[in-house]
């Protein structure tokens, strides 16, 4: 018996291991993985931009209210328009760009608690304003759910700090820099601003222009409509006529306003929107969109079905 130098005995080797020896198969050769081969340093920039700026691509479209002034309703139909795209699930930006006459704060029975616009034209203005500022200038509001960003006007109507250019370009750059799907432009009319009612409007994808519906507010219109074509859009702002009411125009006003419109300014409307004193009284009063004031308000459906159909 041989022995190990711990002095334990070998034991004996089991019967499979003392089998007969059997040739293993072959293993399959390996796939042949191709080289992965470096691009050249300045062609491996151009890609690693060219994929970081399609990241940060985001629908975005631009929709601009303006009008001829004379408190025809533009600020409270951006505001509902607004209301009504955030309700559909899109982030939307709300913008006072109405430099001679802000109101969207006050419509909304809000404070201001950033330097908004006003803010924009001043670094733009000292050539100081970049894309990651912007968010210091927005306000975010709740309603009941609801949400959509702010940029709050100028503190000081038409105030003489900046030259217009300035505001023209802040607005500009204000649009470019915010990120929602969709960014509404409350315009200042244009006898007290036009040139950032045009950078508004050359701005935006879809422009309306919102007229009273009133003998003065057609008068208005035509005067407006004259003044727009002075500017060398690139598309003229389809027409959202707002208040419609008989007590003024007579039977069938809604009838008469677009057989004026279409005979004397060739301009067919888009919408309509009904006068609903109470709910609009409301609206006003506690600073809510229509559809919180009254969700079945004939004002608040007219609204809707003109952003499914005209926006939408």
């Amino acid at each position: 018996m041989i022995r190990l130098f711990e002095g334990r005995e070998i034991e004996p080797a089991p019967q499979d291991i003392l089998a007969p020896w059997v040739e293993p198969e072959a293993l399959p050769e390996a796939e042949v993985v191709p080289e992965l081969v470096a691009l050249p340093e300045p062609e491996r920039d151009r890609a690693n931009h060219a994929k970081r700026v399609d990241a940060a691509r985001r629908p975005k479209q631009v929709i601009a209210f303006c009008s001829a002034g004379g408190s025809v309703g533009k600020t409270s139909v951006a505001i509902n328009v607004a209301f009504e795209l955030a309700s559909a699930g899109h982030t939307v930006a709300l913008f006072d760009l109405d430099v001679g006459a802000p109101s969207l704060l006050a419509a909304l029975n809000q404070d201001s608690i950033t330097a908004g616009f006003a803010g924009v034209s001043r670094l733009v203005g000292q050539g100081r304003f970049f894309e990651t500022d912007m968010s210091r200038f927005l306000m975010v509001l709740n309603y009941d759910g609801v949400r959509i960003t702010v940029l709050p006007g100028l503190g000081v109507p038409n105030s003489n700090l900046y030259e217009v250019n300035t505001y023209a370009e802040a607005a500009h750059h204000a649009i470019s820099a915010v990120d929602a799907d969709f960014v509404i432009l409350d315009l200042p009319d244009l006898t007290t601003a036009a040139e950032v009612a045009r950078a508004g409007l050359l701005a935006s994808d879809l422009s309306f222009a919102v007229c009273g519906a009133d003998p003065v507010g057609v008068q208005r219109y035509l005067w407006l409509q004259t003044r727009l074509k002075d500017l060398a859009l690139h598309q003229e702002p389809q027409l959202v006529v707002n208040r419609v009411r008989d007590s003024v125009l007579g039977a069938n006003a809604k009838r008469q306003l677009a057989d004026t419109f279409e005979r004397v300014a060739k301009t067919e409307v888009t919408a309509f929107v009904p006068d609903d004193p109470v709910v609009f009284d409301v609206s006003l009063r506690e600073g809510l969109p229509i559809q919180l004031a009254k969700k079945a308000s004939p004002a608040r459906h007219a609204i809707s079905m003109f952003v499914r159909q005209g926006i939408l």
